[in-house]
């Protein structure tokens, strides 16, 4: 049987270190723009391209000399962009576009386009591509740098953190209309904002599956009562001799806190940009509830770190843990299951994270949270912008979503694939965690900028050791003295 959709290219593009771990960003390393075209990628790509023609003769090349020269044809054209399509265009198959996404997405992908393509009756309404792998964490960079570079991409997979920078660079195509209904109808809220800047839509949500929530051993008597409160959690562990691990000293997971929904809220930090295109924070992490909330848990998790109860660390902490036993409960994010579920097997649980108490009010333990997008590169011309627009409807339906659990284990977004058979009947355990706990969360790319993050790591290392010592190495006599400090360094403008 003939395949209609075409494949040709599998060059993996890698330009240098790029946080992409998780509780980091890459935002700090891609804010601002350089006019230099990358050579690099330049020369990988061309002679992957011709290897891939050599073998496959049906491949259609793209011209990037005449894409680069139609950028600025295409930006004249706006309202005729891709985020205004219904539906399918006409002529597709004479318009082969380039796909940037991971070797992951690649059969999600294939399924996908094949699956559409053999229900279609006209040759001209089926898609044909050229893809390429290219890591999520590299994509926005890359782009950053030159949008027009050899093989640019009309759509791209990337992380939901590297869309803020995009569209400031305007890169990306806003997402309009109808479209726009459809997407914010049928996805998790979540995934929509990971997408959204100032009420406007750049992007397609593809999954939202990057955040924390509590894992514990269900099958250690007397702990499952106590998982609510984090009071009690600690308690128990220290009573029994055992362990709970929170990298508290992570600005990922050290932010939980005073994001709480009864303290600051989850969007009590956010970056922005100013007139001259600096960026700075807006918060208000140092006003009295700030300050009460982290006396109070300054207090806590330095006691129960001083006893060895509340213990720090990642992934490998976390298996050792389980692994002896010595450990009861950890909060990480879904990609443990596969290594926690040989481990514990029917014992192996998850839930939302706890709630803290202060005063008789308790407060729900916040989290972030961040997703896949897939989006429209606005340089591109507009008839590669339509074909683009309505392969990520397709490449982000509840049908895509669901070959993407089966294929890769991604947990969708979609709010009705949520409730289909094929996902509720095989998802994982951290996935119903991560529903509830994302109730709660701050949307990543919100607050992804590279100071955010050492200095919600200072303030990490302050909760469970008590010491008032930024990053300099200056102290401070009180939290309110300490975290005004702090918060202004973010509302600085750089």
């Amino acid at each position: 049987m003939k395949r209609n959709v075409i494949l040709p290219l599998l060059a993996v593009l890698t330009l240098g270190a790029c946080a992409g771990t998780d509780g980091d960003s890459s935002m700090g390393s891609s804010l601002g723009q350089s006019s230099s075209t990358s050579q690099s990628v330049s020369s990988s790509f061309e002679s992957s391209l011709e290897e891939s023609s050599s073998k496959d003769s049906s491949l259609e090349e793209t011209s990037v000399e005449e894409s680069a020269s139609s950028e600025e044809s295409s930006s004249s054209q706006e309202e005729e962009t891709s985020s205004q399509i219904d539906e399918t265009p006409e002529n597709i198959d004479k318009v082969v576009i380039y796909v940037w996404a991971t070797a992951e997405e690649q059969q999600v992908i294939d399924a996908v386009i094949e699956d559409f393509n053999s229900k279609q009756t006209k040759e001209s309404k089926k898609f044909k591509i050229n893809f390429m792998v290219v890591p999520e964490r590299d994509v926005g960079t890359t782009l950053a740098k030159d949008p027009t570079v050899d093989f640019a991409p009309a759509l791209f997979l990337c992380a939901d953190d590297h869309i803020p920078n995009l569209q400031y660079l305007n890169i990306v195509s806003e997402i309009e209309g109808n479209v726009k209904d459809k997407i914010i109808a049928e996805n998790t809220k979540v995934a929509v904002e990971g997408a959204t800047i100032d009420g406007k839509l750049y992007g397609y949500p593809v999954t939202s599956d990057n955040g924390y929530f509590l894992w514990y051993n269900k099958g250690f008597e007397g702990l499952e009562s106590k998982i609510g409160s984090l009071e009690e959690l600690l308690k128990f562990a220290k009573d029994n001799g055992k362990q709970v691990l929170m990298d508290v000293d992570n600005g990922w997971y050290a932010s939980s806190f005073i994001m709480s929904p009864q303290a600051n809220g989850p969007e009590s930090i956010l970056w922005k940009r100013n007139d001259e295109g600096k960026v700075y924070c807006e918060t208000n992490w140092d006003n009295e509830k700030g300050v009460e909330v982290s006396e109070y848990i300054a207090g806590l998790l330095t006691e129960y770190t001083n006893s060895g109860t509340l213990v720090d660390g990642l992934n490998d902490q976390i298996i050792d843990g389980f692994e002896s036993g010595d450990m009861i409960a950890a909060v990480s994010g879904t990609w443990m299951e596969r290594e926690l579920s040989p481990i514990l097997g029917d014992d192996l649980a998850a839930d939302k994270l706890p709630t803290y108490t202060i005063d008789g009010t308790a407060y729900q333990m916040a989290s972030f949270t961040g997703s896949k997008i897939y989006a429209i590169n606005k340089t591109r011309p507009v008839e590669e912008q339509k074909t683009a627009a309505a392969l990520a409807e397709l490449l982000t339906s509840k049908e895509a979503q669901l070959i993407r659990f089966e294929k890769r284990q991604s947990i969708p977004c979609n709010n009705e694939a949520v409730k289909d058979p094929r996902y509720t009947e095989h998802s994982p355990i951290g996935g119903a965690a991560l529903l509830k706990q994302n109730e709660f969360a701050c949307v990543q790319a919100k607050v992804a900028e590279s100071r955010f993050w050492s200095i919600s790591c200072t303030i990490g290392r302050a909760y469970i050791d008590s010491q008032l010592k930024d990053a300099n190495g200056n102290t401070f006599t009180s939290w309110a003295a300490f975290l005004q400090a702090q918060m202004d360094t973010l509302r600085t403008a750089v």
